[in-house]
């Protein structure tokens, strides 16, 4: 069987039989017949499978692109599984024919991979369209048995009532004879109880019970040969030795077929917990009209995979604190199906966001560094990924990042110089009427003396030492001495710490730091600026000529 190869170990599955397991022939079924107007199906309180360990799946459908439910539901199996020290397996439910594309599995494969540790293991997802002899070997069993019956109907190509009741489940052999000599395609039908009902304990929604004269006789194996998914599923979930099978609460109606096949087939039937949609704002259901609703679209957005899980686990469940910071281990640690919730998880953006950003700065620095640093130089901000100016740069602007995408913004705020739009600004008003024009007088003549220049050429001591003595000088200190040092020289009234950002300004105006093109305004560029303010227009009101203003282009 072909499989493909991925490293990472969510994806990791062991070599699937052709038929049924051992303990599958000999153990008999978990579920049972209480009478003929009493029937139930129950799940057993312990794992049944496997000689008792966990196993659980995560089965996607390859027409699309992998939605942040599914992903949810693949990490509620993965942190289960581990949890107990079982196995997580994946496969492919490509029953689909039209809509299945190998694109869309090595996408949903790709997506996957990213979420996980990253820990090089080989693995083999198996497809459902690779095991049509297995169930067609599954269904000609049922035939013998009496639980399924040829059905000559037209029922795929009519609209046809919800409950079938069509003359093959009583036809004599004759009729069926009849039948098959002229070459009528038929269907697998599955004969179901007329009275009674089918009850499940699901491991977070509790009893679920269902009464079967709703449902009538359904089809296992379609006219051309094809299993339908219901059938597929159960005999995918029994001969992989499924232990517990976790999935969104959209499949609960299935339920009641497959555990009807599981009876029939004398399967023993694992637990089952469905888990709760993931919701917009609206308390819709989450789809495209929302946003980006896909994990490949989070990740080209710039999100971690530490976040993106982190998140993703938060979304109907809890570990009983106020904690909200989980890394993959913590979650393994932490994890339990009993603490999932069963309401509606609503998906908040922002929180994602605010998630993000918490990984992003508990990189270790070294890490941090050369993923900001890679991104500027590929923005086409820096020349260089690394270096003195990329590590100071980092770590003053670290805070206002929460994904890796920011930090072109951050970056390129610094470098800028709005000054003639800050001073004409309303906010700035108390500090132009502080005297501002003579601490720029004062600060102009410092640089021309060459005190700024061998001041920040020394570096943040050296810096730091020269303003408590501009200040002195002045007769300011406190806000009165940073807030008009800080508007001249960043052109903003408000950013990350001063004497950090001044230095690094600086620092950027040496040879091969910065793009030409990035639109950066050098100190010495400042000053000129500066040196052209009308500080007597200002003074009076009148509006400063914005066409001057020195600004980055985003």
């Amino acid at each position: 069987m072909a499989s493909l190869v991925y490293g990472t170990p969510w994806l990791r599955v062991r070599s699937l039989p052709e038929l049924a397991p051992a303990f599958l022939r000999r153990r008999q079924s978990s579920l049972f017949y209480c009478s003929r107007r009493s029937f139930a199906v129950v799940a057993c309180s312990t794992p049944v499978n496997n000689g008792g360990s966990v196993r659980v799946r995560f089965a996607p459908s390859p027409t699309g692109n992998l939605h942040v439910g599914g992903a949810r539901t693949a990490l509620f199996n993965y942190l289960f599984a581990r949890s107990k020290g079982g196995k997580f397996v994946l496969r492919i439910e490509d029953t689909d024919l039209e809509r299945s594309t190998r694109e869309s599995e090595a996408a949903v494969l790709q997506d996957l991979s990213w979420l996980g540790p990253g820990v090089s293991g080989d693995f083999g997802p198996y497809r459902q369209s690779e095991r049509n002899a297995l169930y067609k070997q599954y269904a000609e069993k049922l035939l013998e048995s009496g639980h399924v019956y040829r059905c000559f109907c037209s029922s795929e190509l009519k609209q046809l009532p919800p409950v079938y009741t069509g003359k093959w489940a009583t036809a004599s052999d004759a009729e069926i004879e009849q039948e098959l000599e002229k070459g009528t395609p038929f269907t697998y039908r599955f004969r179901v109880p007329k009275e009674g009902s089918l009850k499940i304990n699901d491991l977070i929604r509790g009893e679920v019970c269902w009464n079967l004269d709703t449902l009538g006789d359904f089809v296992v194996m379609r006219s051309n040969g094809q299993p339908v998914y219901n059938f597929c599923v159960t005999v995918d979930d029994a001969t992989m030795a499924i232990s517990h099978v976790i999935r969104a609460e959209e499949h609960l109606p299935n339920t009641l077929r497959q555990a009807l096949i599981y009876k029939a087939l004398k399967f023993p039937m694992p637990q089952f917990a469905h888990v709760s949609l993931i919701l917009a704002p609206d308390r819709s259901k989450l789809s495209k009209r929302h946003g980006a609703t896909s994990v490949g679209q989070y990740r080209e957005m710039g999100y971690l995979p530490q976040g993106m899980v982190n998140y993703l686990a938060l979304l109907g469940w809890g570990d009983g604190t106020e904690n909200e910071f989980f890394t993959l281990e913590d979650l393994v640690e932490k994890f339990s199906i009993e603490r999932v919730n069963k309401s509606g998880a609503i998906f908040d953006s922002t929180k994602l966001r605010w998630m993000n950003g918490q990984h992003l700065r508990a990189l270790p620095n070294e890490k941090l560094t050369k993923l900001v640093g890679e991104r500027w130089k590929s923005a086409g901000i820096l020349t260089e990924s690394e270096g003195s100016f990329v590590n100071e740069a980092v770590e003053l602007l670290k805070d206002g990042i929460e994904l890796v995408t920011d930090s072109d913004k951050v970056l390129l705020n610094l470098l800028s110089y709005p000054l003639h739009a800050t001073l004409a600004s309303p906010e700035a008003k108390p500090a132009v009427e502080d005297k501002l024009h003579e601490v720029a007088a004062s600060l102009i003549a410092a640089y021309d003396s060459g005190e700024i220049p061998s001041a920040l050429e020394e570096g943040q001591g050296a810096w730091q030492k020269w303003v408590k003595a501009f200040g002195k000088s002045l007769k300011r200190k406190g806000k009165s001495l940073f807030m008009p040092l800080r508007v001249l020289l960043t052109g903003k009234l408000h950013g990350p710490e001063m004497g950090t950002s001044i230095v690094l300004i600086y620092k950027a105006g040496s040879p091969g730091i910065v793009v030409p093109q990035a639109g950066f305004v050098s100190m010495e560029e400042r000053f000129k600026i500066l040196r052209e303010i009308d500080w007597e227009a200002l003074n009076k009101d009148e509006s400063v000529p914005l066409e001057s203003t020195a600004t980055v282009s985003t």
